[in-house]
């Protein structure tokens, strides 16, 4: 499973909440876009995101799984893999993807890169030649709240009724306008794009099993000195 090319871009991310591994094209959520919201070579890391996010969906668990990307090598993107473990055999699914968050006004995205080559072989690739490599992004915005990940979705059928009406260039669900008319679009429409959310929780390091906590210390004092007799 790990070494198949994965078939879905960060749209998983809604449509295996929602409908577990068997994401189809009509899903409800997500919007693709030919382009970022901000330029790819100036992508950041949002270090406030690094680490294990868990989420239970319908009694299943998946796990989100933020790095600051040591296969992206110079290209300052992240990694990030979506995990749902398995019952039985395969032990686990994994989707793999890479992007870079863009802040507009106070609101942060995620640009995911869908790519046509599986992400480690992308190692070692030059920022050109990574950034190439992405057929399409998915546009998601989040919110960071204390421990807690939220994931906004944005609507499709909103979407497409926005490109049917000639507000944003796209077919279907899919934009295909420039990067400051899909800002301008996505600042005018404001919340009513991002309607569905999913809320992740950070996964905090456990203890060693069976460690107990060392007993408290007490503070030591000094033994007045006896007086002579």
């Amino acid at each position: 499973m790990l070494h198949r090319r994965f078939t879905l871009s960060l749209i998983a991310l809604a449509g295996l909440l929602l409908g577990g591994l068997g994401m189809t094209a009509r899903a409800d959520y997500g919007i693709t876009s030919a382009r970022p919201l901000s330029d790819p070579l100036k992508g950041g890391i949002d270090q406030r995101l690094i680490g294990t996010w868990r989420t239970v969906i319908r009694g299943e668990t998946y796990y989100f799984h933020i790095g600051a990307g040591n296969i992206l090598g110079k290209l300052n993107w992240m990694e990030l893999a979506l995990v749902k473990p398995g019952k039985k055999k395969p032990k686990f699914y994994m989707r793999h993807f890479i992007g870079f968050p863009t802040i507009i006004g106070d609101n942060n995205y995620f640009n995911i890169g869908y790519t046509s080559k599986l992400i480690p072989q992308l190692r070692g690739a030059k920022p050109e030649e990574m950034i190439a490599a992405v057929d399409r992004y998915d546009i998601f915005q989040y919110k960071l709240v204390g421990d807690h990940l939220d994931i906004l979705a944005p609507d499709q059928k909103f979407i497409r009724a926005s490109i049917k009406a000639g507000k944003i260039k796209g077919k279907d669900a899919k934009a295909d306008d420039t990067m400051e008319n899909i800002i301008k679009f996505i600042k005018s429409v404001g919340q009513k794009m991002f309607p569905k959310k999913f809320r992740y929780t950070r996964v905090k390091d456990p203890e060693s099993p069976g460690k107990k906590p060392a007993p408290a210390k007490p503070a030591k004092t000094k033994t007045p000195a006896k007086k002579p007799a």
